[in-house]
């Protein structure tokens, strides 16, 4: 038997070897490939602009520019896939004994952990001297930070213009039987609202006291003039994705720029959740009662003239007719 020369043994044992090498890299390379989805980390999506359908409704009432206001409002919020979202405002009600109604839109882009960014639409119609409305399309901005929120609306309103004639008449001392002379003035005046094209904004700078209770100031500019506002909410989670809250709100500025009112709201949606969550997470703010003042801050009046009457004494002044009653001057 011839024995191998070592130099060939050597060879082949390194050949089998290489190609044992090569097949067990491949199948480990194979077996890695399969398992890659499985090592993968996982990716986490963005959170969308609304967490589900969602509303809210609240009933208020109280004082507008020396006027007694009171009404109901409600929001429907609305996902419309990713970060993509909607909302539909509404509020009809009473102002100074005439009726109001108000509708809104909202269109807009939003991450609950950043900020929000959309446009707003709202018309707003007040049944008085025959109708007079404003509508508002703004820009809409929201930025959130730890327990703040910087919040509003900044855009253009405008509106119609309506009058109404109104005549008063005042009558001085005098005017019966041995009296010394009455002198009647009647006054002819034209009082109404004339909306103007105009830049407006609604701010509010919101703090959170607790996840459930929070506060703001921040600035109102609205018919072309400026003021205050002042609010807070306090709600109380009631279950099955219902909360319950009481709110106030202020206005503090010029002329008749300023109020009170208050009421009750509750929110409706899929989830519980705290109310600092529902503002970020839900519904945007719903705007429209303030654009009321746009209307108010836009009264005009212009004298259109006097006259004065003199009822001797024995003669009686009657406002009906605007005359002295039985002759006289």
């Amino acid at each position: 038997m011839r024995r191998e020369p070592f130099q060939t043994a050597l060879l082949r044992t390194t050949m089998l070897t290489s190609l044992l090498g090569a097949v067990y890299l491949s199948v480990g390379a194979g077996r890695a490939a399969d398992m890659a989805p499985l090592l993968k980390a996982p990716a986490y999506a963005d959170p969308p602009a609304v967490d589900g359908i969602n509303g809210k409704v609240d009933a208020f009432g109280g004082t507008m520019a020396n006027r007694s206001i009171y009404g109901s409002r409600g929001t429907v919020s609305i996902p419309l896939g990713g970060q993509l979202g909607a909302q539909l405002d509404g509020s009809v009600g009473s102002f100074d004994h005439s009726a109001f109604g108000n509708i809104g839109g909202h269109l807009f882009w939003r991450d609950p952990r950043q900020a929000l960014l959309g446009v707003y639409v709202s018309h707003t119609h007040w049944d008085q001297f025959g109708g007079v409305h404003v509508s508002q399309v703004a820009a809409e901005g929201e930025y959130y930070w730890q327990r703040w929120t910087l919040q509003g609306v900044v855009g253009v309103e405008f509106g119609n213009s309506v009058s109404n004639d109104r005549i008063m008449r005042s009558l001085g001392p005098g005017g019966a039987l041995g009296a010394p002379p009455a002198v009647a003035t009647t006054t002819s005046f034209i009082e109404g609202f004339d909306v103007r094209t105009r830049l407006f904004d609604q701010i509010n700078l919101k703090y959170y006291v607790t996840d459930n209770w929070d506060a703001y100031v921040g600035h109102r500019y609205l018919g072309g003039k400026n003021a205050l506002a002042l609010g807070s909410e306090y709600a109380m989670p009631l279950g099955h994705g219902v909360m319950a809250s009481g709110f106030l709100e202020g206005r503090v500025g010029e002329a008749q720029f300023h109020g009170i009112w208050g009421g009750l709201r509750f929110y409706f949606g899929g989830k519980d959740k705290p109310l600092m969550a529902r503002h970020r997470q839900d519904d945007p703010n719903n705007w429209g009662v303030d654009s009321l003042f746009s209307i108010v801050n836009s009264y005009t009046t212009n004298n259109s003239g006097s006259s004065a009457l003199v009822c001797n004494a024995g003669l009686t002044y009657s406002p009906l007719d605007g005359e002295c009653l039985g002759g006289g001057l």
